[in-house]
């Protein structure tokens, strides 16, 4: 698989997550801002900068929940 073809399927993925968002989400990026649903979508859409950093954060969070680390820190917190 091309690395064009992985980082379109990780769009893909990123988009289908943020679509079964609440549609009152909000999401604040580091020195990015604040964003509605609607403007994560089209930031991933067109991969700027606001848009890389969605799906790294999107394919952060997946790592840690299927390595189990988020459950690890879930646990020690609560």
């Amino acid at each position: 698989m091309s690395e064009e073809n992985k980082e379109d399927k990780l769009k893909e993925l990123v988009l289908a997550r943020i679509d079964i968002m609440p549609s009152n989400l909000k999401l604040s990026i580091g020195g990015f801002g604040t964003f509605t649903k609607q403007e994560l979508s089209e930031h991933v859409r067109k991969g700027d900068e606001a848009g890389k950093q969605i799906v790294q954060m999107q394919v952060n969070f997946i790592k840690a929940l299927t390595s189990g680390k988020l459950i690890e820190a879930l646990n020690q917190n609560g």
